[in-house]
């Protein structure tokens, strides 16, 4: 059969049309590989989302976008990058979420000592240099404070642990019965788990910030920041909210 030649984004110049016959108006008719269950369609058909570019079919001299080479799933990564990069240009944070507070999860406010001169102590005698005490509990206060701002500053945030596992325990049973078991608190293994997703988000965010990064490097890190994701999906159990999930490339 004789080759044929359509313009972008026609479904005669797609890698997943296949040729079946010409009908009696000249129109070459085939069958779309990429949807199974799609009828017959004629090649001068518009694409559709799964269209894929083959170029020995391109009409010669027609123009080709420069994301023509791309899978449709590269084209929306590609889209979901421009459209948080934007984001960051313009002072939005993308990964921040809105959570709703349940009244047993609001806690007192702390109530934080008021400043203290250098050379004093709380009740405004002269400090003891041989006591570094007071000293450290103000360091300790204006660490706490810094860690909120920056928590703050990255959209990192506390991610509340389901209630049926607080205060458990993760236990890794060795197949020799002989050897004794490893135990972790499971409050401090959620809190790592929530520490490896926020730093994920925020390096999701210095790449699709970066202006030093070509477009295809940015799409590849995006894979596998994704695919991060996907592995860790398994941990979602342990999430309070479904909002604080992580999400995998089968999710999106």
């Amino acid at each position: 059969m004789a080759d044929i030649y359509e313009v972008y984004n026609r479904c005669g110049s797609c890698r997943h049309f296949v040729v079946l016959h010409t009908d009696r108006m000249g129109r070459t008719m085939g069958e779309c590989r990429g949807r199974p269950t799609h009828p017959e369609v004629p090649a001068h058909e518009f694409g559709c989302p799964e269209y894929h570019l083959d170029r020995s079919r391109i009409l010669p001299g027609s123009p080709v976008p420069a994301d023509a080479d791309l899978t449709p799933q590269l084209r929306e990564q590609v889209r979901r990058s421009e459209m948080a990069r934007h984001a960051g240009a313009s002072g939005g944070r993308p990964t921040e979420k809105v959570r709703m507070v349940r009244p047993q999860d609001l806690t007192p406010p702390r109530v934080r000592p008021a400043s203290i001169p250098l050379g004093l102590d709380q009740d405004g005698d002269e400090r003891d240099p041989t006591s570094p005490h007071k000293e450290t509990m103000q360091r300790n206060d204006l660490k706490a404070l810094l860690a909120e701002v920056l928590d703050e500053a990255l959209g990192v945030a506390d991610a509340p642990i389901h209630p049926r596992y607080t205060g458990g325990k993760v236990v890794i049973q060795p197949a020799n019965p002989e050897l004794q078991p490893k135990e972790v608190e499971i409050d401090v293994f959620f809190r790592k788990i929530v520490t490896m997703r926020d730093k994920l988000r925020v390096l999701e965010q210095r790449i699709n910030a970066s202006d030093k990064l070509e477009l295809t490097e940015k799409v590849q890190l995006q894979q596998y920041i994704t695919g991060c994701y996907g592995a860790m999906t398994s941990f979602n159990f342990l999430f309070r909210d479904r909002e604080d999930w992580f999400v995998g490339e089968s999710s999106k």
